[in-house]
């Protein structure tokens, strides 16, 4: 057979030849990690305001001992002794697991909305449910 023999191939034939050599390129510099894709091992940054509570816990303050009719009671109607008596408060303390690793205190007045293991973000110092 001469070269003259040989029949010429259509263009659309070069440019499916030409797709599939570039899909085979892009697939395995996919693999091996040489393009910037999320989830190919490429280093990703840990939120630093992102979080998970770790525990909360309920903790009593003691406040000062006051007299009985400070404390809005009557001892002459309501039987309690002139004894001073021992009135307390209570603050919450949320502990949060930051995704780097390390962890937050947060003490708050008000019954917290959260619990442990959920997931949160710490804007300006306040704890913020992510859903």
């Amino acid at each position: 057979m001469s070269p003259s023999d040989y029949k010429q191939r259509h263009p659309l034939a070069w440019g499916i030849i030409a797709g599939i050599a570039l899909i085979g390129v892009v697939g395995v510099a996919g693999t091996q990690g040489w393009l910037p894709l999320e989830g190919n091992g490429a280093a990703i940054q840990a939120c630093n305001e992102c979080g998970i509570i770790q525990a909360v816990r309920t903790v009593e303050m003691p406040i000062a001992p006051v007299e009985p009719a400070a404390a809005g009671m009557d001892a002459a109607t309501d039987g309690i002794a002139t004894e001073l008596v021992a009135q307390v408060s209570y603050t919450y303390q949320t502990t949060v697991r930051y995704e780097d690793g390390t962890t937050g205190v947060f003490n708050q007045a008000e019954p917290p909305l959260w619990q442990a293991g959920d997931k949160v973000r710490i804007v300006d110092g306040t704890i913020i449910v992510s859903g």
